[in-house]
């Protein structure tokens, strides 16, 4: 059961919670003859981040899907002829090892349940079991809780093999993942079962321990005000973990014993899934209304009796800003408390928060507050009132005003709709050939108004605003064009610029204020759009 009732809108957050993520699929594996595995490379896209690219290509070099260093996200790279190493020997690959405790219990063992199976048994038994770690990084399975986690899964660590530099085979093994993406996470019952088999381990091992309502404290600095959350959850019995500081073993029977657990939504959240069944599980979302496919597909592996509660007020644009946690009305709601407004801390928290998003080049989006209600009204009415405490702490004048949030999706054949993206973010892999046929934009603080182009014949449709769809879904149709403007009012602060992404592997150039853009013909797989304040004279 998973309860809404404690966030700032549930109504805008009951999307998220719909989606059933177990698959039913018969589990298998790739032979790949002649294959190469490729350790993993940071690499930069149009001066963003990804996660990079690294795993197996077939001997034409052409990437196999599923192999990818992060579920879905990794990417072919062509290495220098001296640089690759030959094995004449057939191997099992098993993905990427990730130093992140919370991706390792999720990314990392999602093909361990291929070494338990009939094919390794009777098959590949005597096959080495190779592996990748990030930029190549050496996992010290001698003292780090990695190793205890693979002992008590039974895997026999002394045959596996780190990849250091590009290596052919002359056959690689490659197993299906049981926790992958597909239009958001996916596990299979063999995930399950791995997870079940570490629970069994730590019902059978488990000894008394004093305490068993628990919070884990994210290790993070940038998460700002959470101590003082946690030293809330204290007062009402909780005993503050900071699970790092602690052994795979002393964790488990942590866990295992558990009647309420508590965790900001993210990799420490993760570790509920190591909870007996229909234990209490309490988690404080990091930003409004975003919740990370992760814990959701997580939190449907063991049925627990969930509660999201909103305590925070990180509204900025992007999933790796700050966070700021606060002692919310909601949390104080969930534990029958009386709210009395917000505190000098809580302000404290937040001005902290700002400072160091917009150190970091990030917008604050004060539009977002129009959708929660008088939560944040109500803050920011509060916060203006005192000026001296965001004077003491050195504000950028006219902080207030720093630009709102412009959001877009596109939907693209045989995928569906994409997940939200803010400026500049690009909509869609532009490596895959999945063709955009309609789009919707949100700009909450003005109206923006948009079309798309079909073709010479049907040409464009008529305008849509805010949220609404422009072009058609489940009809395969594609679109060659598309043009963006801003009301009169938000003209004046804005120029809204937009650039497409074609199958020919080109952008187009970019346009802006309601310029059209047409791709001649070539279908589009990806879209950008972005906010340039206009420049006062």
């Amino acid at each position: 059961m998973t309860n809404l009732d404690y966030l700032y809108n549930k109504e805008a957050a009951k999307r998220a919670f719909v989606e059933n993520y177990f698959v039913g699929k018969k589990m298998s594996f790739q032979t790949i003859e002649n294959g190469m595995i490729l350790p993993h490379k940071d690499v930069i896209v149009d001066g963003v981040w990804t996660w990079g690219s690294g795993g197996v290509v077939d001997s034409a070099g052409v990437f196999i899907a599923g192999s990818s260093v992060k579920s879905d996200v990794g990417k072919n790279y062509t290495p220098p002829p001296d640089e690759i190493h030959y094995q004449h020997e057939t191997v099992i690959y098993i993905g990427l090892f990730y130093h992140a405790w919370g991706h390792f219990i999720t990314d990392s063992i999602r093909r361990l349940w291929f070494l338990k199976s009939e094919y390794v048994r009777n098959e590949f038994k005597t096959c080495p079991i190779v592996y990748l770690t990030w930029l190549g990084r050496k996992i010290d399975f001698s003292t780090q809780n990695f190793r205890r986690l693979l002992e008590i899964l039974e895997v026999d660590i002394d045959k596996f093999q780190l990849i250091e530099k590009p290596t052919r085979f002359d056959k690689i093994i490659l197993p299906d993942e049981s926790f992958y993406v597909d239009h958001g996470k996916r596990f299979t019952n063999e995930y399950r079962e791995t997870i079940e088999q570490i629970r069994h381990f730590a019902l059978k091992n488990r000894t008394p321990i004093p305490n068993r309502k628990i919070y884990y404290l994210h290790a993070m600095r940038t998460q700002v005000g959470e101590e003082r959350l946690a030293d809330y959850f204290h007062s009402k019995g909780y005993e503050i973990i900071r699970p790092e500081r602690l052994n795979v073993d002393e964790q488990l029977n942590l866990l295992i014993n558990c009647e309420s657990f508590v965790s900001t939504v993210g990799s420490t959240s993760h570790n509920s899934i190591f909870l007996r069944d229909n234990t209490e599980a309490i988690y404080i979302p990091r930003y409004i209304n975003r919740f990370t496919e992760y814990q959701l597909t997580i939190d449907q592996v063991h049925p627990l009796n969930i509660f999201y509660v909103d305590s925070t007020l990180s509204i900025c644009a992007t999933w790796t800003d700050f966070s700021c946690y606060i002692i919310s009305e909601q949390i104080k709601r969930f534990f029958g408390d009386k709210f009395y407004g917000y505190e000098e801390d809580d302000f404290k928290a937040f001005l902290q928060y700002v400072k160091d998003s917009i150190n970091r080049g990030s917008g604050i989006s004060l539009g977002i507050k129009n959708a929660y209600g008088t939560t944040f009204a109500d803050f920011f009415e509060q916060l203006s009132r005192r000026k001296d405490l965001m004077a003491s702490y050195d504000m950028p004048s006219h902080w207030e005003e720093l630009r709102p949030l412009l959001t877009y999706q596109t939907h693209v054949a045989s995928k569906g709709w994409s997940s939200w993206n803010s400026e500049e973010q690009i909509s869609n892999d532009i490596e895959q050939s999945f063709q955009i046929e309609a789009i919707k934009i949100n700009f909450p603080s003005h109206k923006v108004y948009y079309s798309v182009y079909y073709n010479d014949e049907e040409r464009w449709t008529e305008e849509v605003t805010n949220g609404q769809v422009a072009g058609t879904t489940g009809k395969f149709k594609p679109i060659y064009g598309m043009k963006i403007r801003l009301d009169e009012a938000g003209a004046k602060k804005f120029d809204i610029v937009y650039r497409m992404h074609k199958f020919d592997g080109e952008w187009t150039a970019w346009a802006k204020n309601g310029e059209e853009i047409i791709s001649n013909g070539v279908k589009l797989n990806a879209i950008q759009i972005n906010l340039a304040p206009k420049t006062k004279a």
